[in-house]
């Protein structure tokens, strides 16, 4: 048997279904919004703890000073020096090597620039100021290249950005937008390494 409703009922049923139509867009609507969100503060949560580890390693200064103080005192074989007729042409060459070494691990070498060079008895201490840009997967290649292969390189004054995502774009989410915008890095260390003097060749 058909239940008989009121005039004033039948508003009343009206706007409740009203809202639950609403209701339900909406739910739809932001949906993707929230779980973007969600998925943007778990990678920079994540991103901030493996900065930290990079920032620490990049004020071990002093331990590294004392092992280019070693090297230095047992003397270094041709492999592990940087080539070049001069000073300047090594510090091009070291320039060259940064591109190739950020090259190879995935990221994208900015600026490099080549810092007053340094005597230490008869060897030249060679130094850039580079700047790249990569996910941490790319800044952990090219470290470990840097530090690993000869010739030896030395990394001093490591300085790690992470890029953040404005909120408009937050509202426009796009597939994995928010994870690979917050996976992207500015780096901006200063790469040395050792020439043999002019006068020592």
């Amino acid at each position: 048997m058909p239940i008989k409703l009121s005039k004033r009922d039948r508003r009343i049923a009206a706007l409740l279904i009203l809202l639950g139509v609403i209701g339900a867009v909406a739910s739809a609507a932001l949906l993707p919004v929230l779980i973007a969100s969600q998925n943007y503060e778990g990678s920079i949560q994540d991103l901030r703890f493996k900065l930290e580890k990079y920032e620490q390693t990049g004020r071990l200064e002093s331990s590294l000073k004392a092992r280019l103080s070693r090297l230095a005192s047992q003397g270094m074989s041709d492999e592990d020096l940087l080539a070049g007729a001069s000073t300047a042409i090594a510090g091009a060459n070291l320039q060259a090597l940064m591109k190739q070494r950020v090259g190879s691990s995935n990221g994208r070498l900015v600026s490099t620039q080549i810092l007053p060079a340094s005597s230490d008895g008869n060897m030249d201490r060679i130094s850039i100021r580079a700047q790249f840009t990569g996910d941490i997967e790319a800044l952990q290649r090219t470290l470990y290249t840097i530090e690993f292969s000869r010739p030896l390189l030395f990394v001093d004054n490591l300085q790690i950005q992470a890029k953040r995502q404005s909120r408009r774009r937050i509202r426009r989410p796009r597939i994995n937008s928010a994870a690979t915008t917050a996976g992207v890095l500015t780096v901006s260390l200063d790469v040395s390494g050792y020439h043999r003097n002019e006068g020592q060749q």
